[in-house]
């Protein structure tokens, strides 16, 4: 988990070519809670109300060089996916709001047959942040949403909560 955890963490948290390497950016960690899922999410063996995932979430809070968009990952066991906002009504800085966005699913165990949702690919998302404005040292941020098309698997809507405590990512 540690190997999978590490790599959503990168993959979230990617410098632009402005960042030095001194630069700090904030981030939270956290966990995650399903509440619901749609029929289509229930024999793919991905997700199940009551699943728990650690979780990373960055927002934009304006620090020269941080990355271009809002970005949260979901830590599973063996696997992460992160999910970038790329359009729509949703703030460009919190992700609250209504939005498309573009999911990557990180493999991190050893398996004989591929899955059919690894890599990139599109979804949508409604997320409610709290607070409404968030700077470099907003302590405590709370998300709850949902994404639709979880790990590539059209009508997969995941309904979650989750809660983020501020961290620092070099």
């Amino acid at each position: 988990m540690l190997r999978t955890t590490t790599a959503a963490i990168a993959a979230l948290f990617i410098t632009t070519a402005g960042a030095t390497a001194q630069t700090a950016f904030p981030y939270w960690h956290g966990a995650a809670l399903v509440d619901a899922v749609t029929p289509a999410c229930k024999n793919n063996g991905f997700v199940a109300v009551n699943d728990f995932f650690t979780s990373n979430y960055r927002a934009k809070t304006g620090i020269a060089g941080e990355p271009n968009n809002p970005g949260i990952t979901f830590d599973a066991t063996r696997s992460s996916y992160a999910f970038f906002r790329s359009g729509g009504t949703a703030n460009a800085n919190t992700m609250h709001g209504a939005g498309t966005a573009s999911g990557m699913l990180i493999r991190g165990n050893v398996t004989t047959i591929p899955s059919p949702t690894q890599g990139n690919y599109a979804a949508t998302f409604s997320f409610k942040v709290t607070p409404a404005t968030i700077t470099a040292t907003t302590q405590t941020i709370s998300i709850d949403g949902w994404i639709n098309n979880w790990r590539n698997v059209a009508g997969c809507k995941v309904t979650f909560r989750a809660a983020y405590r501020l961290g620092l990512w070099q």
